[in-house]
């Protein structure tokens, strides 16, 4: 029986594999099942034993992408602010650059699918939720200046992951590293203001 369960987790990490890879080469309009069942060199039955369908493998290939970012975010917490935001600004966009070909692929699904956009909302909102309990907590403790921070948080990561997406699928703006300097720059300063490490950990930390 291990051995089957063994085979079967092999089976599914050689599909999710593939898939990503013909997604990232083709599109999400040109994937179809055949063509992963062929990169994976399995059947079509056995696409359908892990994926209810094509959308379906798109979010799980989504999600290990997230699981990255999520992996990023929480580098280590030292020295001052700016540079903490700015180890996890420039994190995320080496994920975005590792799977450049997905993002363009999640634009194009997402145009023709209301499941892949439900999908993306659901896997950023924990990003989101996470900002945004951090900034209630501070402004509750007057730590910063009265905002509203559901808004905040919406704003703040869409700042990032607008700029990553830009930067990494259309060249724009042409920044390099200092585009992430800059974004950090802005969040700390936009929010944070005097706010030390300190105060953000024990959230951060219980997130």
């Amino acid at each position: 029986m291990p051995e089957l369960v063994n085979k079967r987790q092999k089976t599914g990490e050689l599909l999710l594999v593939a898939a990503r890879q013909v997604f990232e080469e083709r599109g999400y309009q040109a994937t179809t099942v055949g063509a992963v069942t062929e990169a994976a060199n399995t059947s079509h039955g056995t696409f359908y034993l892990y994926f209810r369908n094509k959308e379906d493998a798109f979010a799980k290939v989504m999600a290990g992408v997230i699981d990255d970012m999520y992996r990023q975010a929480e580098a280590s917490w030292t020295g001052d602010l700016r540079s903490t935001v700015r180890r996890a600004v420039t994190g995320a966009f080496e994920v975005f650059v590792a799977h450049r070909g997905l993002w363009r692929c999640l634009l194009e699904g997402m145009h023709s699918s209301p499941a892949l956009e439900r999908m993306w909302m659901d896997l950023r909102r924990p990003f989101i939720q996470r900002v945004e309990r951090l900034l209630a907590l501070l402004v509750e403790r007057g730590e910063v200046r009265a905002l509203d921070p559901s808004a905040a948080a919406y704003a703040l990561v869409a700042m990032v992951e607008w700029s990553a997406i830009s930067h990494v699928e259309f060249a724009e703006p042409a920044a390099g590293e200092g585009l992430a300097d800059t974004l950090a720059d802005l969040w700390v300063h936009a929010v944070y203001g005097g706010v030390t490490l300190a105060a953000c950990v024990p959230t951060h930390g219980g997130s």
